[in-house]
């Protein structure tokens, strides 16, 4: 397999075979044209490796002006003598033969290692007969991929409303065919690549969500993997009239979290824990870095051991902020560990016992440190023990504590009550979404409303740091 250079593919599939046919097929807008064209960039600037892009959709000028826009200086390549520009729209009516002659002839004499031909649909609407295409095809992948081990990608537009590739024959030659979509997530955008054959590999995930966001960039199944060697955390000063999310990227996107408000994370069923915490511990480790205390109601299943590691990759440690922070849990699992002053055992008796003792803390911290709290309340931990009534009475109640304290309370809603999807979103100020489509992070606000967001783990800083790129 041959490298491509754009950015996840690699990582997804492990590269495209060398000196080979690749069919790129999508409609209208999908990237075919960006996807080739990284492919061709890319390939010059990683690997030296000389590119062609023969096109029968637009002329220089044009191309060059929508690349550079994404930031490829394809005129700098020229001038490095890595990269040619064929404009074949004049030879349309020539035939396939003087076509295929003339891309030959310049493959041949640049000493091309990877050609874009832009497009099949545009040859064909030149020919009378499909059996052109089929001698144009074979000559191709014998005469000039194999012969001169150079990758090929052949660009193919797919109208809008049907359901296969091309015109029945293209698929078969080609050693990989991939496919770009236009799919809806709610009413958000989504972009997805599907690999439909790739010869030579197996590909155990052969769909995967990407950008055009600067360029092609491909969106692999999410693993997040925490950093050996860790720096110490910098904290992000609060947004004016805000909570900082800890995360620069969503602070420029929310204004950061709303003073004296509630924030609601609806929760894919899918989302592991340790994909959740890229989203919602920044906050916390941030409020705490910032002297803020920080009070957790946590899902049943969460003992202090998963916050002991949480803190510690932010590089806050537990002992450090302990005096700042409450954690509430069951009795029974509170007493496996030693007394440690942040953990608070309690049983589930009355929801208004319950409440008090809660408030009370909080607003104690509150007091004690003269910053506003932040809060995270798992509403499938109350609704295990009060009912789904007994969610809405705890939120109605939040709201007047976060009134009171300037503080922020984030409610964490899984899957479990469905009922509360309906029911939780009017009472809170921010109702934020996380979803997972082929393995990617999405996120995305439904209230205030947001694009639809990629999250990545970005470690090579030394530390964990949460990104969002635009699903554009």
């Amino acid at each position: 397999m041959n490298p491509t250079g754009i950015p996840g593919f690699d990582e997804f599939v492990g590269g495209l075979p060398k000196g080979e046919l690749v069919v790129v097929a999508g409609g209208p807008g999908t990237g075919k044209t960006i996807f080739s064209a990284s492919f061709l960039y890319w390939g010059a600037v990683k690997y030296g490796e000389r590119g062609v892009y023969a096109s029968f959709a637009e002329d220089r000028s044009t191309f060059m002006n929508n690349m550079r826009g994404l930031g490829f200086d394809f005129e700098k390549l020229e001038q490095q003598g890595l990269f040619k520009f064929l404009d074949l729209l004049t030879l349309m009516e020539a035939g396939t033969s003087e076509l295929f002659e003339t891309i030959l002839s310049e493959v041949s004499s640049f000493g091309a290692k990877r050609l874009v031909i832009d497009s099949l649909t545009a040859i064909a609407q030149g020919v009378a007969n499909p059996r052109e295409l089929r001698v144009f095809l074979h000559s191709l992948l014998s005469r000039v991929m194999r012969a001169m081990n150079c990758t090929t990608i052949l660009i193919e537009e797919v109208p809008l409303g049907k359901r296969w590739i091309g015109y029945g024959f293209e698929e078969f030659v080609a050693s990989a065919v991939i496919l770009l979509e236009r799919l809806l997530l709610e009413d958000k955008f989504l972009r997805r690549l599907r690999i439909i054959k790739l010869r030579g590999a197996e590909v155990p995930n052969p769909r995967a969500c990407f950008t055009l966001k600067d360029g092609f960039k491909v969106f692999p199944p999410l693993k997040v993997k925490f950093p050996e060697k860790l720096l110490k955390f910098q904290p992000i000063p609060d947004p004016p009239g805000a909570h900082s999310t800890g995360i620069r990227d969503l602070d420029e996107v929310l204004g950061g979290y709303p003073r004296a408000g509630l924030v609601l994370f609806e929760i894919d069923a899918r989302i592991t824990h340790k994909q959740l915490h890229l989203l919602i511990a920044p906050a916390v480790i941030n409020a705490l870095h910032n002297g803020k205390p920080a009070i957790f109601i946590p899902l049943i299943t969460a003992g202090p051991e998963d916050f002991k590691k949480i803190f510690s990759i932010y590089s806050a440690p537990v002992e450090e902020v302990k005096s700042r922070l409450r954690i509430f849990l069951r009795k029974d699992l509170a007493e496996k560990y030693e007394a440690s002053g942040y953990l608070m055992a309690y049983e589930p008796k009355g929801l208004e016992e319950a409440m008090n003792k809660t408030t009370s803390i909080v607003e104690e911290l509150a007091k004690k440190t003269g910053k506003p709290p932040i809060c995270v309340f798992s509403s499938d931990a109350i609704g295990l023990y009060y009912g789904i009534e007994g969610v809405l009475q705890a939120v109605y109640n939040s709201i007047v504590v976060a009134k009171k304290t300037g503080g922020l309370i984030i409610w964490v809603m899984e899957s479990t009550f469905p009922e509360l999807a309906q029911r939780l979103p009017p009472m809170v100020s921010m109702h934020l979404k996380v979803a997972r489509k082929h393995g990617c992070l999405l996120f995305y606000g439904v209230k205030p409303r947001t694009p639809l967001f990629a999250v990545e783990a970005d470690v090579h800083e030394g530390l964990l740091l949460t990104k969002l790129t635009p699903i554009l």
